[in-house]
């Protein structure tokens, strides 16, 4: 009886992938478990003649939606301080969730926003950094100047970062300037501190702080930094529309996930009707030909529902875990 190799390398196929998976985890920041604190190093752009581009980012900005239990980057492009675009199937449909739910009973307004709030834009920004100090769970020993990584982060620390380095007029803060100077730039102390609100707790970053001036690193140390930077651009990811809609009305229980449907259909196991993904409420949305909602309007939509540490949180492990259908 001999060996079936053939079925070892289907074997070592699949854990080959799923080793893959975890190096690409393994890029970004992970974050504190419950509070705890990171010093970083914010690193500046990538040259002009990195990753084929003209100009390279400090960081990239995008919105991420989550439907059928992935994320899906907004095709929404930032213009100015707006995001602006007519080609997000989610986003028509989310704020025409809130719309509509204006002209329903409280209790179907509550249910329709509800659904709206499950995929509801999230902004995230990437950076390149340098970790000051990281435990390596591998080899059980701590770890300095550990990078480049990236770093993950939502809207509240961004705008922390941005309004430190530009300062703030309006609160007489002055402007710290470049950071990522290699001899007087500055580390940035990540501190996580966890809120309850209700029966749910969120991460709080506000404690978050730049220290004072210091030195990058060493000459080969940052030269090595610099030639290893993340492509931090290219984890915007794009679909196409006709796909976002797809997801969507998977989402929505009106079509069925045709990659890797078995023909399971959890319906029979749901003891009453409201359990069902799509409700009545989302039957009637015109997923195929949804008008696009009057400009005061979106904008209450996008703005009625607090930028909260709630929404905050996908800068923790979960959002590592989703990020694995990005990457696919």
């Amino acid at each position: 009886m001999t060996l079936d190799i053939g079925a070892l390398q289907a074997e070592n196929d699949r854990l080959s992938t799923e080793s893959q998976a975890g190096d690409y985890l393994a890029n970004f920041v992970k974050m504190p478990e419950g509070n705890g604190a990171l010093v970083l190093r914010l690193l500046p752009p990538a040259p002009a003649s990195a990753f084929g581009r003209d100009k390279n980012p400090f960081y990239c900005s995008t919105r991420i939606h989550r439907v059928n239990n992935k994320s899906c980057h907004c095709p929404k492009e930032l213009d100015g301080s707006r995001w602006k675009g007519d080609n997000c199937p989610i986003c028509k449909y989310y704020n025409w969730l809130w719309q509509e739910s204006e002209k329903k009973s409280p209790e179907e307004a509550n249910q329709m926003q509800a659904n709206a709030r499950k995929i509801k834009p999230i902004e995230r920004y990437y950076y390149n950094v340098v970790v000051r100090s990281v435990f390596n769970e591998q080899t059980q020993k701590m770890e300095e100047n550990v990078g480049p990584k990236i770093l993950s982060v939502g809207k509240t620390l961004h705008k922390m970062i941005i309004r430190a380095i530009v300062g703030d007029k309006s609160i007489n803060e002055a402007a710290l300037g470049d950071v990522t100077h290699p001899t007087n730039g500055r580390d940035f102390k990540l501190i996580k501190t966890m809120r309850q609100s209700g029966r749910d707790s969120y991460p709080n970053y506000s404690d978050s702080k730049f220290l004072d001036p210091s030195p990058l690193g060493e000459p080969d140390q940052i030269e090595k930094w610099m030639t290893d930077l993340h492509d931090i651009a290219s984890l915007r990811a794009l679909r196409p529309e006709d796909e976002l809609k797809h997801e969507l009305k998977v989402h929505l229980g009106l079509v069925q996930d045709s990659s890797g449907s078995s023909g399971f259909d959890p319906t029979e196991f749901q003891t009453s009707p409201s359990a069902t993904v799509a409700s009545a409420t989302v039957t009637d949305a015109p997923l195929d030909s949804a008008p696009a909602p009057a400009a005061a309007a979106v904008a209450v939509a996008e703005t009625e529902l607090p930028t909260s540490g709630e929404t905050e949180s996908m800068a923790d492990d979960d959002f590592l875990n989703e990020l694995r259908n990005l990457s696919s």
